[in-house]
């Protein structure tokens, strides 16, 4: 006994750090770092963004976070919020043993996004499809101006048309793919139904018997079913005179059939970064105090098929400014107010990030917050994404020449 009561400061005093060292410091862990931990074991990472698409901070993050979860957790396939015609197109050069370019790479994902925080991820994109490590895809039926679907898909579909149909159609969809609409000449509900009319002839021809063993065929039927979705819909507009929900709803829906579509050209499970904005990616929008609660969201559909292997990612921020896309037209953020959703968790920090993981959302419960439009509006945010990432200021994004 005696001997063990003489080890014991001994022992205490190996236990305890010598005189002179210092102790190890705590790791600090990034807000991004947390991010990428939340994203990493899911099947889908819906990366959400401002409806204006405009927001040069949030861009630049989203381009690093697309990195890491392609390289530090294995994603292996990329879809966006951009035509899908492009994509369809692109892949299909891929698959035919053709190398795609920077420029191919930056047109397929349009004009919206032409910008100069998006090179590093045009880049780092290019290089992984080539070296077919990486799937990409568009998910929206819209037709970008000066995409390959603009200036040539139509003289590649409207072929598989004979005789005075080809060229009836091949001359509306001309004057459209050109906007040469005038006073004698002008865009109706009519012309939509025209329009629409070639692209299901052209679908009754590419579906026929033999084409489903022809991967190119059946990328390019897959053009034509969107173009009769897009279609379909321009006609119902025009002739209603506005705009209503119903058109944002079978736009979102017509989203997610790309989704499975895109997730089914592969034998083995795809683990997909999704880009797009947040009222897109949006679980739920039901709860928000806004026009936006009358909509179902792309996001919803995921949502419900995936679940928890999914997870929404939105950004906001607490002043700064913003554009619409690459158009140069600028809007400035107002200071969030001490009582918003931006102001409360900012304030008392120095820090130029602050993220809100589902659990924090929750506690929260309902808030005035802005990361839908950048305009305010209340909603029980954890219903709406899985985590909100705010950032102290939001910058412009610097336009690349069209």
């Amino acid at each position: 006994m005696r001997y063990l009561l003489l080890l014991l400061p001994l022992l205490s005093s190996c236990a305890s750090p010598s005189r002179g060292v210092a102790p190890k410091e705590a790791v600090v862990v990034s807000d991004a770092d947390r991010i990428v931990r939340d994203l990493c074991d899911k099947r889908l990472a819906l990366l959400g963004e401002d409806s204006h698409h405009g927001g040069g901070t949030t861009l630049t993050f989203k381009v690093e976070l697309t990195r890491r979860l392609v390289e530090e957790c294995h994603y292996d396939a990329f879809f966006i919020e951009s035509g899908t015609y492009d994509f369809i197109h692109l892949q299909a050069l891929l698959k035919e043993g053709q190398p795609v370019s920077e420029d191919t790479v930056a047109s397929a994902i349009g004009l919206m996004w032409a910008q100069q925080e998006m090179k590093p991820l045009v880049q780092f994109l290019a290089g992984r499809l080539n070296a077919g490590t990486l799937q990409a895809g568009g998910l929206d039926d819209q037709i970008g101006k000066g995409t390959y679907a603009n200036r040539q898909m139509t003289g590649e579909l409207i072929p598989f048309l004979k005789g005075t149909r080809q060229a009836e159609c091949g001359a509306a969809l001309e004057r459209h793919m050109a906007w040469r609409y005038d006073e004698a000449h002008p865009y109706t509900a009519e012309s939509a139904r025209f329009i629409l009319g070639c692209w299901k002839e052209v679908g009754e021809v590419l579906s026929g018997p033999g084409a489903g063993a022809n991967p190119r065929l059946q990328g390019q039927l897959q053009m034509v079913r969107n173009l009769e979705r897009f279609f379909t819909r321009e006609a119902m507009e025009h002739a209603s005179g506005t705009p209503d929900w119903r058109g944002h709803d079978d736009r979102d829906h017509s989203m997610f059939m790309n989704l499975e579509w895109l997730l089914s050209q592969s034998p083995n499970p795809r683990k997909a970064i999704v880009w797009t904005a947040t009222v897109h990616a949006a679980k739920d929008l039901r709860g928000v105090d806004a026009n936006e609660r009358h909509r179902t969201p792309f996001g919803s559909y995921v949502h419900e098929r995936f679940g928890d292997q999914s997870f929404v990612l939105g950004f906001s921020a607490g002043s700064g400014s913003h554009s619409l896309g690459s158009s140069g037209r600028i809007y400035p953020l107002a200071p969030a107010p001490a009582d918003s959703l931006e102001g409360q968790v900012l304030s008392g920090h120095t820090s130029n990030t602050r993220y809100l993981e589902g659990h924090q959302l929750r506690d929260l419960g309902p808030r005035v917050a802005r990361p839908l439009t950048y305009a305010w509006m209340t909603a029980p945010w954890a219903t709406v994404m899985d985590g909100l990432l705010i950032f102290r200021e939001e910058t412009l994004p610097h336009p690349l020449p069209h």
